[in-house]
């Protein structure tokens, strides 16, 4: 009980210091990161996938199959049980409506010529970067084959095209194997092992690879002390020149001309005041 309640008590520090850190889209002046607050961030666009995705949800609601847990990665700080039920798994592990929505309208906009996604579990997330367009070479990798095999589910009801790959793998053997070489217009979604060393040699792996259009979104980067550090880590990395923190995502763009800023973005509604007149 008591390392339930540090976690929670982190995190309403963490939560706290970054609202207090946080600007709003009227704190933003680059003209290419105004327009990714525009078109991204603060678009509210509705979208026939989106329906498609909340289907889904409602049908692994009803699935009480369990699954049994792997510890691949850093620990669960809210959870020691072995195993849990499909519908408690994609109910409080997968991605949530706003933050898939993010990601789709990011796969929209930036028209990479290929996705990966470090961390598939039931693959929720993935629908969202596949849906923006099923002609786009998409990898996800996932390293529990009982979770794997819930994301197959996933994929083979929404009917995914053949663009998207698979794989129930770790990450590191994903990479020495599986990785295609050469240089990709990348867009990257890390939401597996929520540790330090690995986070970084992951990104590392992918910067390999990515061009200056590439852009790398790290989910739950305030989830822990490592996480914060590993993101202090990546905003420093001398091939990422700016970078947005949405609390739940650290988005890291590569584009030489962008010179910064490393800024944390709320919506304007719980930071009225932050209209253009006091910025």
């Amino acid at each position: 009980m008591s390392s339930f309640l540090s976690y929670w008590w982190y995190r309403f520090r963490s939560a706290l210091r970054w609202y207090l850190a946080a600007r709003t889209r009227y704190d933003v002046h680059s003209p290419f990161l105004s327009a990714f607050v525009r078109e991204v961030y603060a678009d509210d666009r509705y979208y026939h996938a989106f329906g498609l995705v909340r289907q889904l949800r409602k049908f692994w609601n009803t699935q009480r199959q369990t699954v049994r847990l792997r510890s691949l990665g850093a620990a669960s700080r809210t959870t020691r049980k072995p195993e849990r039920t499909a519908a408690s798994l994609v109910r409080t592990n997968a991605i949530n409506h706003r933050h898939g929505k993010l990601l789709f309208r990011l796969a929209l906009w930036l028209r990479p010529t290929c996705i990966v996604e470090l961390g598939t579990n039931a693959g929720i997330s993935t629908l969202y970067l596949h849906a923006a367009d099923t002609r786009t070479p998409l990898f996800t990798v996932e390293g529990n084959a009982e979770v794997s095999a819930l994301a197959s589910e996933t994929f083979r009801r929404a009917g995914v095209s053949p663009k998207l790959h698979a794989f129930t793998m770790t990450f590191r053997t994903f990479f020495a194997n599986h990785w295609p070489p050469g240089k990709k217009n990348l867009l990257a979604f890390i939401d597996g092992d929520h540790r330090y060393a690995p986070t970084l040699e992951y990104i590392d792996r992918l910067l390999e690879t990515a061009t200056p259009e590439s852009v790398i979104v790290v989910a739950d980067i305030h989830w822990s002390a490592d996480m914060e550090r590993a993101w202090t880590t990546l905003k420093a990395h001398p091939r990422i020149t700016a970078s947005v923190d949405t609390y739940h995502f650290g988005i890291l763009f590569l584009r030489p001309q962008l010179r910064g800023p490393h800024l944390s973005l709320i919506p304007t509604r719980y930071k009225p005041w932050r209209v253009g007149f006091f910025s």
